[in-house]
């Protein structure tokens, strides 16, 4: 990371502290500066004596002098208002984007949480049909009746038809965490749907071979 990376980190929300909250204390310190200066010139005003002409005269001009400070403090009061109107927009305007983000993250969470429900459950079907398949396969090796060969065929069909519904549950849920921008979940998906489709062939062939079995001299072609 450049020195440039590592300042900029973060640096939008100095930008805006800068633009916003450094008027807001600008004011403030404006405000404190001319209610510090009206005061020292009232107070002279009413220190000043009035016993004599050129006393009264001071005295009035530093009235005046104080009557001006005045105004500047109610100006700078109405600056500091306004700062503090501006910096409650700005924390209502962050509230009110900061709920929506918590939405969004509730939606995309529920979603994401129903697209790993539905593959948790495919998951849960494979981990079945793999079972069912070893089954099928020590059966298989100790078939040597025309009946008992056919029972293992029947029991594979049932498998690949098992095998092909997996394989296109699981292709749909690829496509719908594609179509959510949930790209890790998608390529599991697929990548299930591409065992399953390699394990469903091997056991076609399988069961190919027992049909040729039965359909072999003395054996009874299953329908």
């Amino acid at each position: 990371m450049n020195k440039r990376e590592k300042n900029g980190r973060g640096g939008g929300g100095k930008d805006e502290h800068d633009k916003g909250g450094g008027e807001l204390a600008e004011a403030a310190r404006a405000l404190e500066r001319e209610l510090f200066r009206f005061e020292e010139l009232a107070e002279s005003a009413r220190r000043l004596s009035l016993d004599t002409r050129k006393g009264i005269e001071r005295a009035a001009k530093s009235t005046t002098e104080a009557a001006e400070a005045q105004q500047r403090v109610s100006v700078a009061l109405g600056s500091l208002i306004a700062a503090i109107a501006a910096a409650r927009d700005r924390h209502e305007a962050t509230a009110t984007a900061l709920a929506a983000r918590g939405e969004e993250i509730k939606r995309r969470a529920e979603q994401l949480g129903e697209l790993f429900q539905r593959f948790a459950a495919l998951g849960e079907e494979g981990r079945n049909i793999n079972q069912l398949v070893q089954e099928a396969a020590a059966r298989q090796r100790e078939a040597a009746s025309p009946e008992q060969i056919a029972e293992v065929v029947a029991a594979m069909d049932e498998v690949e038809g098992r095998m092909g519904r997996l394989a296109d549950e699981a292709r749909e849920l690829a496509q719908a965490a594609t179509a959510a921008g949930i790209v890790d979940l998608a390529e599991q998906a697929d990548g299930m749907r591409q065992q399953v489709t390699a394990m469903r062939n091997k056991v076609g062939l399988l069961r190919k071979g027992l049909v040729a079995r039965l359909a072999g001299p003395g054996g009874t072609r299953p329908n």
